[in-house]
């Protein structure tokens, strides 16, 4: 939980870094304390061995001198010559006094000790150093460090005596002993010690070292080669330790101790670990104190904005220093206020119309929810009459307002906690609870009271109507959804019928659901060529040749079997899937009459366009480039359109009509007489050919009335040009009429039924076999 604050995150973090930092700054220092001292010590021993060498020849060339001012001495020569031997031992003891020499002697040229400070009686006693006197008679002068017979090291020098010649050598040496070895280490600042030492054993002449380290020594230098430098243990201590060579018989140990070389850094970093940690102390207060500054705002400013996470913008944000968090503070208390007003703002666009100021669908449909299950209620659904024309005739800012007008007056008849909304547009929806069809029906009368007053506006009276349709709460549907739906439905009947207001339980039920699923799979029934095409002829009866046919689409349905276009080109056309089927349509036609004239059967089929279609304005290149792929000439089709597709979009519908008779394509207008085209239509209209519709046809024989229309429709068609064409003759009577009429061409079951393109030729064959006959 600890990591989860911020606070201890800062003040953790912060303390971590320092002592990162911290105990790398320390690493540093004590690596570059170590390569310090082992430097330091590396210079020590070479400086220390230096002074130490030259210390050596110091003496060496101390005792040289003495030894020679003593040679020089006329009375010391004298004495030697005469043999004087108290006079010599006299000379010998008072001059190794004065230069500090503890071995005095005399030696004749044969090596025989003359005289030895040493030994009292020096008579019939050789040179101790013999090869030290060899040295001095082949160079003149000797000099070495040579143990005499007291076990004591001396520096020892030999030179001759000449009176002129050599009568005798004088040989001083200079003790080398523990005093030797602390002044010596006085002056080099190292540890000395002499030792001998063999193959068997060490032995240790002369130290400055003293206790236990005295006697550990020659031990360690069992292993130590001479002039490489070794650190040496000697309990807790640590020596870097040179062993450098003293003559032919002993060697000098210089030592460096470790501990004293180390001492002052170790002090260094002793005081340089106390301010650290006083560092890390004093840092860790702050931190906790920093961290505190830092959280305790950021908390209160978390708190705040959980608040607002719930909804509370009423709280302002506390004030704070004016520094970063301070500025945060600021903007968390714009933010709040800028929620606070664009939730609000957002409230009202989810639930209220902004036209109107009514609820909308959303507030609409949650009120209803609120409404206790199975009590009663009604919702009713109002569009407005003739508001469309009033829009279009005075623009979209009077119609916006006459909205406006409208919900005011529609909000006065709906008392609480009863609710009015706008859905979309010119319609409004009622909720009016606890209310059964009686309560319904006399609101619709107060609704309609209510519109039948004129709206004024902008000094224009404008009259504004209503249909209305009302579901009621069980009977109708639970949900408002349903409600909503069948009260739909019953205000399209109640505009169609022009009656004011119709309930949900006179529109019968809803549309088949079989409907809805027909469209979802007609894109799939496209793509898996489950769409055909079935022909029926047409017969020229002034002949009785076979040269056009109507092609008819089918669906050949996976689990309905063979469907007929009335089952789905309507929800085709209201989809807008119809512009997909057409121009497969046209391309499967097409490519089957261009397959027919190869095979020598000229067949025009005639191909139904919808109002989609024709105002399509890919219509005319698709079947330029279809019949120009096919190699099919122009007018080697017909397409038939109905009346209806020609009132929706007169102009662009003319336009389409007007380029595709320039381009020779072969046009008829199909079911003539069922809608409401004009005369003047058939007079500006490029068509070919007038089909007309199978309701006259059906009982032109039985009705006069049904004859007349056919008999002027076709007189019309010749006198502008135009081929008729009779759909619907079922009898040999009908096409007797039609054929005395002078009907061009005629179509229906009296003649062949519509049949696989696969059938066509040989009917057409049989057809013309039995007419021969």
């Amino acid at each position: 939980m600890i990591f989860r604050s911020l606070q201890y995150r800062i003040a953790i973090v912060f303390v971590g870094l320092l002592i990162l930092v911290m105990a790398l700054m320390l690493a540093m220092v004590t690596r570059s304390n170590e390569r310090i001292v082992a430097a330091e010590m590396t210079r020590e021993i070479s400086a220390g061995a230096l002074v130490f060498k030259r210390v050596i020849e110091q003496n060496r060339r101390q005792l040289e001198t003495a030894a020679t001012v003593l040679s020089a001495d006329f009375a010391f020569r004298d004495a030697i010559a005469t043999q004087d031997q108290p006079t010599i031992r006299s000379v010998l003891r008072n001059h190794g006094a004065r230069i500090g020499a503890k071995v005095m002697m005399v030696i004749n040229p044969a090596g025989e000790l003359i005289a030895d400070t040493q030994r009292g009686d020096a008579a019939s006693s050789s040179y101790p150093v013999p090869d030290l006197l060899a040295v001095a008679e082949t160079q003149g002068m000797s000099t070495d460090f040579k143990q005499m017979r007291d076990g004591q090291l001396y520096q020892m020098v030999l030179v001759p005596i000449l009176a002129p010649r050599l009568i005798a050598w004088v040989a001083m040496g200079f003790p080398v002993d523990d005093r030797w070895a602390v002044d010596l280490s006085q002056m080099t600042g190292l540890t000395i010690s002499v030792v001998r030492h063999d193959d068997k054993s060490t032995a240790l002449l002369a130290s400055s070292l003293d206790g236990a380290r005295r006697l550990a020594l020659p031990a360690e230098l069992q292993t130590l080669a001479q002039d490489t430098p070794k650190l040496l243990s000697f309990g807790d201590e640590h020596f870097q330790t040179l062993l450098l060579p003293l003559g032919k018989s002993a060697s000098v140990v210089l030592q460096r101790s470790l501990e004293q070389a180390e001492a002052p850094y170790r002090s260094m970093q002793n005081a340089l670990y106390s301010i650290v940690m006083g560092a890390i102390a004093m840092f860790v207060l702050g931190s906790i104190l920093f961290s505190r500054r830092i959280a305790g705002p950021v908390n209160q400013l978390a708190a705040v904005a959980k608040r607002i996470q719930e909804g509370d913008y009423a709280h302002p944000v506390p004030t704070l220093p004016p520094d970063e968090i301070g500025q945060l503070a600021v903007s968390l208390d714009r933010m709040r206020q800028g929620i606070a007003e664009r939730e609000q703002k957002i409230l009202k666009l989810a639930y209220e119309d902004t036209l109107t100021g009514l609820a909308n669908r959303v507030r609409f449909l949650e009120t209803f929810d609120r409404h206790p299950k199975g009590t009663p209620a009604a919702i009713a659904v109002l569009d407005l009459d003739r508001f469309a024309m009033i829009n279009d005739a005075l623009g979209h800012p009077i119609g916006d307002r006459l909205l406006g007008i409208v919900g005011e007056r529609l909000a006065n008849i709906v008392a609480p906690p009863g609710l009015v909304a706008r859905l979309w547009g010119d319609e409004f929806a009622f909720l009016l609870m606890g209310a059964d069809e009686a309560v319904a029906t006399r609101f619709a009368e107060l609704l309609h009271a209510t519109l039948r007053a004129p709206f004024a506006l902008d000094g224009q009276r404008l009259d504004v109507g209503g249909s209305l349709g009302i579901a009621l709460c069980p009977q109708d549907g639970q949900d408002a959804n349903t409600l909503l739906r069948r009260a739909e439905l019953a205000m399209y009947l109640a505009k169609r019928k022009q009656i004011g207001f119709v309930l949900a339980s006179g529109i019968g039920g809803d549309p088949p659901h079989e409907h809805l699923s027909l469209i979802g799979e007609m894109r799939e029934a496209l793509d898996r060529l489950e769409f055909v095409v079935h022909y029926q002829p047409k017969l020229d009866p002034s002949t009785g040749r076979i040269k056009t046919a109507e092609a008819l689409l089918r669906w050949q349905h996976p689990a309905k079997g063979l469907l007929p276009p009335l089952s789905f080109i309507p929800f085709a056309e209201q989809t807008g899937f119809i512009r997909e089927i057409t121009p497969w349509l046209l391309g499967h036609v097409i490519a089957q009459t261009a397959r027919w004239r190869a095979e020598g059967l000229i067949i025009v089929p005639s191909i139904n366009i919808s109002a989609r279609d024709l105002l399509n304005p890919e219509l005319v290149e698709q079947v330029r480039k279809l019949t120009a792929a096919h190699e099919l000439p122009p007018d080697g089709i017909c397409l038939e359109i109905t009346e209806s597709a020609l009132m929706e979009d007169p102009a662009l519908a003319l336009e389409h009509l007007n380029q595709l008779a320039a381009y020779g394509t072969r046009i008829s207008i199909d079911d003539y007489g069922s809608g409401q085209a004009s005369l003047a239509y058939l007079k500006t209209l490029p068509v070919h050919e007038l089909k007309i519709d199978q309701t006259f046809i059906r009982s032109v024989i039985d009705s006069p009335k049904d004859a007349a229309i056919v008999n002027s429709t076709i007189l019309l068609g010749h006198a502008l040009g135009l081929k008729v064409v009779a759909e619907g003759a079922e009898t040999s009577a009908d096409l007797e009429w039609l054929r005395n009429s002078g009907c061009d061409e005629v179509q229906g079951y009296g003649i062949a039924r519509p049949m696989p393109a696969a059938e066509l030729p040989g009917w057409i064959a049989a057809f013309a076999w039995k007419l021969h006959q």
